[in-house]
Parts: C-alpha cells; structure tokens; sequence
C-alpha cells in the first residue's frame, strides 16, 4: 500500500464512504409480520443476516436460559471452581490478582463479593500501572505469599505471565488463571488455566470478556460451595455486563445475553458504589450502552489510568453510601482529569504527524512526556482520524517506553506485535487492542518495523473506511415508532452497531456549531425536516447550505424543553 501524502499545514481525517448493505425485501416483510415489526426495522434485521427462526427470537428476548451456552463447555472451569472450594474448607486465604480496566476491574470485584459472601477470605491484589506495569508482577506475587494466602487468582492477565506463576509454585502458591487474551505457542504455568482462546476450547465462540468468565466461575461456584446455594448469580450480572461492554467484545451469543441482562440488573443494582456512579454520569433511568461506554466506564477506568484501580475495588464492595458518594466523587474528578490529559497529548501527537512527509501504514508516536495512562485512548483517536493502525507511548518508571496500539478492521494487532517482538521488551492483548513495552534503544527500530508489518498486512484490507447503512429509507418513513423499535436491538456496540438508515435527496438548510466542537445541520426533503448532529467536527465540506446530500446516520430520539423530536447521528456524508 502505497503511503499517503501528508499536507505540511494540516492532517485532515479521513471520510467514509457510503455504502448499503444488500437488501432482503420478501425476508423483511415476513419478519416484520412474525414479530409485528416496523417495516424499517424488519428490513434492517434482515440486511445483518437474520431470518426469520428461533435464532432471531433468541436476539430479539435473549434469555439466560436460551442464550448462554452451558459453564461445562468451558475448559478447566470445573478444575477452578473444585481447587477454589478445596482451598475454602482448609479455611486458607485467597488472593485475587485483576487489571486496572473496567474489565478486570469488575471480573475480580464479582470473584471478591461472592467469596466474600460465603464467609471466605479474599482480599484483591491490583498492579499499579505506573510503577508495576500491566499484569502480575513479582512482588505482588512475593507479597501474596508472605502474607499467607495459598491460592492466587488471576483476572484478566496471566496468560504471558510464566515467571511470575513459576514464582508463586516456587513459593508454595497455588495459581488459577481466568483470561481471554491471545494465547502464544506455550500454555502458561498454572495450576488452572481457563481461557475461551486455548486449544481444545473455544467457549462461546472465544470471545468473552474477562468479567463474563468470571461470572461463569461464580456459576460453577455456587454448585461446588454449599454456602453459595442461597446466592443469586444474577445479581452480579450488573458488574458482568460492565467489562463485557468496556472492553470491546463483539456483543452477540453469549455476550450479548450478558450485556443486556446486565444492563437491566445494573438500572435496579443496590450496590451503592454503582449508584452513586450512576447519578454523577447522569443515568436517571434505563441503562443502556452508551451510558456504559461513555459514562460509567470511563470514570471507573480513570482510576487506573490517573492514580491506581484499587479505589474502584473499594467503590464497588462498600456497602456505606456516604462513603460510595465519596470515593466516586473522587473517580469523577480523576475523569476530568484525564480527559484533559488526553486531549493534550492527542494535540501533540497529531501535530508529531503534521511534521512527517508522509502518512505511515502504521502510526507510531513517542514522547517521554506522553502521560501513559492515555496513550490507549489517545491511539484510538489517531485510528478513528486516519485510519490507520496506530501505537503510542510513554515513559515508564523504569524509563522504558510503554504504549498501546489500536487497529481496524481485518487487521490483528497481537499478531503484528509478535512479528515485531525481537524489538519489544513484552507485549501481549487480542485483535483489536494491545499493550508493549520497549527500551528506548529500540523505539525507532520497532516503529519501522511496526510501520512495514502493517503495510505489508495491510494489502489485501478495504483502507477505505465505511459508513454501512442497513436500509434506505425516506424522511416519511422516519417516525418516533420506528425509533422504538429500534432500540429494541440494543444493546449496541462491536457485533452489533446501532442500526444506521440512508436518505438520499436532502438539502442543506442551515449549520451552527455547537460549543466549538459539533456541527449542527437542519436537512429537508422539500415536505419535512431533519434535525443532525455531526459530532466531534466543526464542518464538512458536503454540508454547505443550499448543497443536496445523502446522509447515513443513526436515528435516535432527543428531549429538550419537554418536547422530544428524532435527531440523526450523522456517520458519514456525500
């Protein structure tokens, strides 16, 4: 592929095309009719593949009955749930070792509150990001050990971790693996290794999220515990759906069972910590994945990548509200706090880019000032810009560069760091997202190779992003109902966007932009109108007043002044 040219005075991001996924009318009306269905929506759910069989009732009511697959066909689960039982009844102590994300966050939170819950011992164990790094780390394992505890647990690492469990068996520990990254040749020494991504497993298609696995062990648990019998896993569905959501897992099967059953047991959680979250991220009423995405998570992630995930784990066990009001409070403020960090290194990356002659395959930023809590978002800006896969880094403690690499479609961003791992000090994450570490020596070399791999990947990939609509449809067609059927689809996110509709013919009315960052567009048709939102621009070349467009966009319902209207989420414009 050849390299983009850049312009010296300004990077411009990249546009995506329109295109219409095929059409399915006589499949769409018989849908339409089973399930009484708005014509629209029915033409979007058969334009993503549905017909009209007990698969499509499945999505439509996913059921935890129905649409979870059975714990037994998730390798060496019963093996972890009988060695957790075991180290119970000789009255030891567990440790639960998690990430500092949403997802292991909430994946060891649920392992701590049920353990808790039938009177044993546990206590969680969260690397500092800064001083210690991403996954276990020898003295944390040290620590475990020389406190007592006999059983370790991990939580959404561990996978690459071979010195580290050989340590805890040199010191007596016994090691439980609970992981869904991407597993290398060797498989890791634990006592216990569950992970959907091992051979001879593929549990639910292998893409669950860390927090999902570890609902399942509290599942097998509650069979294997005698004091479990009482406990209602259900109940920790709200804390499940939270990594399932967060951490970019396709939300089908499994996961989207989890994640919208989740999200009901979340609106009515009683755990105080959630609440108090909830009303600073301005949930009032149903909870859906936008305000997981966008609210929730980022304020749980925030103590991670600021300060240390430990005042999460705290949040989410207090049953005391002042003190849940208190600690989130707390997350709030380091949320804002991060957001202006992102921004500021975002502003200095983009302007590294402006310097180039070129645009690489693949973008590799670095700067020892670059705050390493915001380099994995930061990487996703740069990718929703230029699309392209991009690394970014910081400086470690040990004055190593850490970063994090973000990717597109089709390409697997692991297997582009394995084939540049002579350069790395470690590396590890799955398809779409993943963590390395490099001395400072080999930054440059690894760039190039970073940059070379991807063009080289990168050849047979559609680089022209695209805006898929699932059906076109009129002005006349769009109404409030069909919007309410829509969200029916939810939840939304990888594996199953927010339907998008095309209209064709509209004419530019009128644009403002909205406090500096978001341009507002009123459309026609001639007969009616249509109220956009673009977000995140300021102006877009299609969108002049008086210009005639084809619009992709996503219809959603906006209240404002007591009076709700359907607003379009503009995707893309010609």
């Amino acid at each position: 592929m050849a390299s983009v040219a850049v312009a010296s005075d300004i990077l411009r991001p990249v546009r995506r095309r329109i295109a219409l996924r095929e059409q399915h009318p006589r499949i769409a009306q018989a849908i339409a009719l089973r399930h009484n269905l708005h014509p629209v929506a029915a033409r979007v759910l058969a334009a993503r593949g549905f017909r009209d069989d007990d698969s499509l009732s499945l999505y439509l009511s996913p059921s935890l009955r129905e649409g979870l697959p059975e714990p037994e066909g998730l390798k060496n689960l019963d093996a972890a749930s009988q060695l957790i039982a075991s180290t119970i009844s000789r009255g030891e102590s567990i440790a639960i070792c998690c990430d500092f994300d949403v997802d292991g966050l909430s994946g060891g939170s649920q392992v701590h509150h049920f353990l808790h819950c039938v009177g044993a011992d546990s206590k969680v164990f969260v690397p500092d990001r800064f001083t210690e790094g991403y996954g276990l780390n020898e003295g944390m394992v040290r620590s475990i050990a020389s406190e007592g505890r006999r059983l370790l647990i991990a939580i959404d690492f561990g996978t690459t971790n071979e010195a580290q469990l050989n340590l805890a068996r040199e010191l007596g520990l016994k090691t439980i693996v609970i992981d869904h990254h991407h597993v290398g040749a060797h498989r890791p020494a634990a006592d216990v290794f569950v992970n959907p991504q091992q051979p001879g497993c593929g549990f639910a298609e292998g893409v669950l999220s860390a927090s999902g696995l570890a609902w399942y062990l509290l599942v097998a648990l509650r069979k294997d515990l005698p004091a479990a019998r009482s406990v209602d896993v259900r109940e920790y569905l709200d804390l499940a759906c939270l990594g399932t959501i967060c951490d970019m897992v396709p939300l089908r099967g499994a996961n989207r069972v989890i994640a919208k059953r989740g999200l009901e047991q979340l609106a009515k959680s009683k755990r105080p910590g959630l609440r108090a979250l909830m009303k600073l991220s301005g949930v009032n009423r149903e909870v859906s994945c936008y305000h997981v995405s966008f609210g929730i998570g980022p304020r749980i992630n925030a103590a991670g990548r600021m300060v240390h995930g430990e005042s999460v784990i705290e949040l989410l066990a207090t049953s005391d509200s002042v003190q849940a009001e208190k600690l989130a409070h707390r997350l709030n403020r380091l949320n804002a706090e991060r957001q202006e960090m992102e921004q500021r290194v975002k502003e200095r990356a983009v302007k590294e880019l402006e310097r180039r002659v070129e645009l690489p395959s693949g973008i590799v930023i670095w700067d020892p000032d670059f705050h390493t809590g915001v380099v994995g978002i930061v990487a996703q800006r740069l990718v929703e810009m230029f699309y392209r896969p991009s690394a970014v880094m910081g400086v470690d403690q040990d004055g190593n560069f850490k970063g994090s690499v973000r990717g597109i479609r089709g390409l697997n961003v692991v297997e582009v760091l394995e084939a540049t791992a002579p350069h790395l000090i470690k590396f590890g994450g799955h398809e779409g997202a993943g963590g390395f570490s490099v001395t400072p020596q080999n930054v440059a070399a690894f760039a190039d190779a970073f940059d070379r791999e991807c063009r080289l990947r990168m050849r047979t990939l559609d680089l022209e992003p695209k805006a898929e609509a699932d059906t076109m449809i009129t002005l006349g067609e769009l109404d409030v109902e069909l919007v309410e059927h829509l969200k029916n689809f939810a939840p939304f996110g990888m594996g199953n966007p927010a339907p998008s509709v095309l209209v064709e013919g509209l004419k530019v009315k009128e644009t403002r932009v909205l406090k500096g960052t978001h341009l507002k567009v009123l459309l026609t048709d001639g007969t009616r109108y249509l109220q956009g939102m673009l977000w995140r621009e300021t102006s877009h070349p299609a969108l002049l007043p008086g210009k005639i467009v084809r619009v992709v966009c996503r219809p959603e319902l906006n209240t404002y002044g007591g009076v709700t209207d359907i607003q379009a989420n503009i995707q893309a414009v010609e």
